[in-house]
């Protein structure tokens, strides 16, 4: 993840000039009011950020008073704007980067220690080349800056000039799991599976099973009902894909509403769906396990293969480290991340959802983003869980790689 210093300067100050800053005689957001538009509608962005600063030690209280005694307005107004982007911004990117770093740096560790006697071609620099090369791709998916959102963020127009930490992504990106790879080897298998399972939801990638229950379960729940979808379903895959529709329709004993409908739709996207809920009951199946019974798999798998014993040892650091799962954000875009970061299972029947994914992003010309929410709780575990699994999927796709 890339954070970077705040893009504060003269434009936010300028737009600030002449307004009325925080006491405390009652809340902050209160008092934060003003004349001009881009500060007073960002007064609930304000607030929570020097709520935060103080709590967290930051700033103090006599250094807000002393901001808020200025007697020249855009002197006031420029001393709120440095203590939110010098005192409290900057210190806390400190802070979550130097968590981030400890915990990348230690699993790079184990990884090393772990691959030192392991059988080509798992050596330590093949490993380590495959695996930073990947951690450094995730992280330039991400990007953490205090910003003000202008028009050419492609925010859309509902967030354009809204103040906030927002987390941004820097192109749309699918993160395959090709577990074909991994075919003759069952066991293995079912716990990268099982791996993904509880790894994945640290991160922000939205699986191909979420998306296609959220943008295409209408074709099942209005058109076709779930048991004619069956029907469909079975009937085109006994005939490995090859059917006619009208000896479909004849053979499964379709009412004439049902045939309408497969005139006016095809079964095809019927078909996918149902091929994708096949492949959703499929995961789950294999992917059910607690992250002891997964470690307790890896440890056998790696006593038989060493070149294993990298990701055992990382998942032992993670289940040791992980904290409860944070999600300190609020949507601050028009697109939602799930249709511009996907993650899949590197199985056929996820080219439709992942293909309609991409075409809806690329469409909309809209770019994803999502808000910091200063008054939650814990903010720094969700860093701390990010860099961890962040590892542990580079380390997965790696191994993943040079078993192939």
């Amino acid at each position: 993840m890339s954070i970077n210093p705040p893009r504060l300067s003269t434009p936010w100050y300028a737009s600030m000039n002449n307004v009325e800053v925080p006491n405390f005689e009652a809340s902050i957001q209160g008092q934060l009011t003003s004349r001009y538009t881009l500060y007073d509608n960002n007064k609930e962005a304000i607030a929570p950020i020097l709520m935060f600063g103080l709590e967290r030690g930051f700033i103090t209280k006599e250094q807000v008073t002393a901001a808020i005694g200025e007697q020249s307005q855009f002197v006031q107004i420029s001393a709120v704007s440095q203590l939110i982007t010098e005192q409290c911004w900057k210190p806390f990117i400190k802070s979550i980067s130097d968590l981030m770093n400890t915990h990348s740096d230690a699993i790079r560790t184990l990884i090393i220690d772990a691959v030192s006697d392991a059988p080509a071609p798992l050596n330590v620099d093949s490993l380590l080349n495959v695996y930073d090369a990947i951690l450094k791709n995730r992280e330039d998916m991400t990007n953490l800056s205090l910003s003000v959102a202008t028009s050419d963020m492609c925010l859309g127009d509902f967030n354009t000039d809204t103040f906030a930490a927002r987390l941004t992504f820097s192109d749309a990106y699918l993160t395959e799991f090709d577990l074909s790879k991994l075919a003759l080897e069952n066991r293995l298998q079912n716990t990268f599976y099982q791996l993904i399972n509880a790894v994945m939801p640290y991160q922000f990638e939205c699986s191909t099973l979420e998306i296609n229950e959220h943008f295409n379960s209408w074709l099942t729940d209005e058109i076709f009902d779930e048991h004619q979808a069956t029907l469909i379903g079975e009937y085109i895959f006994a005939r490995n894909g090859s059917y006619d529709t009208d000896e479909l329709c004849n053979d499964l004993e379709l009412d004439d509403e049902a045939r309408n409908a497969v005139d006016d739709y095809g079964v095809d996207g019927v078909y996918d769906i149902w091929c994708m809920n096949k492949l959703e009951q499929e995961v789950i199946k294999k992917s059910d396990a607690s992250n002891q019974e997964i470690q307790q798999s890896l440890q056998t798998l790696a006593n038989k293969s060493p070149e294993l014993k990298p990701l055992q040892a990382v998942f032992d650091y993670l289940i040791t480290n992980i904290k409860k799962r944070q999600f300190p954000f609020e949507i601050g875009s028009d697109v939602d991340v799930s249709e511009q970061l996907i993650y899949s299972y590197g199985r056929p029947e996820e080219s439709m959802v992942i293909e309609e994914a991409t075409e809806r992003y690329y469409c909309q010309g809209e770019e994803a983003a999502l808000n910091l929410r200063f008054q939650d709780e814990h903010l720094e575990e969700f860093f701390e869980n990010f860099a961890i699994s962040n590892c542990m999927v580079s380390l997965m796709m790696a191994v993943l790689e040079l078993r192939h």
